[in-house]
């Protein structure tokens, strides 16, 4: 977990149970922190949603690790 992200960073969605892409950084809203718009990355889940970077988890120890996401 991590308080901001980058733009066209790909994620994991807890609330969607989902990977996604950072698409915009929204605000920095003083009660939920940054708020990032996404777009879902699952087959049955290709949307746009709206998300605070607490329930957003970065997947960068995976690439380090060398699985391709």
């Amino acid at each position: 977990m991590r308080e901001q992200f980058k733009v066209g960073e790909v994620v994991y969605s807890a609330r969607y149970d989902s990977t996604a892409s950072i698409e915009a950084e929204i605000e920095n809203h003083s009660k939920h922190g940054w708020l990032y718009r996404i777009y879902l990355l699952s087959e049955n889940q290709q949307q746009y949603a709206y998300q605070p970077a607490y329930e957003l988890a970065s997947l960068e120890h995976l690439r380090t690790l060398g699985i391709k996401i």
